[in-house]
């Protein structure tokens, strides 16, 4: 999995790119996004070339909403990851829409 950034109007985007394969690589993950949220109330993820979250980045996803209090938005790339969470009920916690990275 890939991660970058960028910020847009005091909401930082984090773009996620392909499939989590270890718990290491999540460790990279969070402590790239822990290292850049100082100062920041909105986060935009864009889930691209992905048909699934692993579940501890929406567990961390969860606790910087719950724990951190951060304004959360989730974009997804293909149907199928769309699907799932909104079967998971997570469009009832974030703003999850389906779309191409801009």
């Amino acid at each position: 999995m890939e991660i970058s950034k960028r910020l847009i109007d005091k909401n930082l985007e984090f773009l996620l790119n392909g499939k989590m394969n270890n718990y290491d690589e999540y460790m990279e993950v969070k402590y790239f996004i822990k290292s850049n949220i100082e100062n920041i109330t909105n986060i935009t993820f864009y889930f691209v070339n992905a048909d699934s979250i692993d579940a501890y980045i929406l567990g961390y996803i969860l606790k910087l909403k719950d724990i951190n209090k951060l304004n959360i938005n989730i974009i997804v790339s293909n149907a199928r990851l769309y699907n799932f969470l909104q079967y998971a009920d997570f469009h009832k916690l974030f703003d999850v829409k389906i779309k191409e990275y801009e």
